[in-house]
Order: structure tokens, then C-alpha cells, then sequence
């Protein structure tokens, strides 16, 4: 088990900058709502490389994604 990346929603919509979705290296996972202007993680398509995390707050200093360990879903 890895952790994945978490968009923060209501940190993120304050800026609607997508700065993240572009860093991305895994093809949609990381995209933007345009309805709720904000990110979002696919987590099962999730590597846990953190470059997100990298870009939004190291670069941009805005926190709005952070790395979590994902829930498990017993089925």
C-alpha cells in the first residue's frame, strides 16, 4: 500500500489556477471540475510520485493537495 494524493476542495477552488493537472505523469488522474472549480485524484489510477504536491505547495505555496494513505473499501 502507497499513499495517493488528496485535493484539499475548498483550499483548491480559492485559486482555480489547474497549475497540477498540467505536472500530472499519469494520464487522467489529475483533472479539474469546472462546476465546482477545483481538482481532483482519480485514486485508483494514482502512483503516489507526489509531483502534485510539489507543484501546488512547494511552487505555488497554496497546500491544496497532500499525500494520504487510501481508504479500503472491504467488498
Amino acid at each position: 500500500m502507497y499513499y495517493v494524493a488528496r485535493v484539499i476542495n475548498d483550499e483548491c477552488s480559492k485559486y482555480n489556477c489547474k497549475q497540477c493537472t498540467l505536472f500530472c505523469p499519469e494520464p487522467n488522474t489529475l483533472m479539474y471540475n469546472d462546476e465546482k472549480h477545483h481538482a481532483y485524484v482519480n485514486e485508483e489510477r494514482c502512483k503516489g510520485c507526489a509531483l502534485c504536491v510539489y507543484v501546488c505547495e512547494h511552487l505555488l505555496k497554496r497546500n491544496a493537495i497532500k499525500m494520504v494513505m487510501p481508504e479500503v473499501h472491504a467488498d
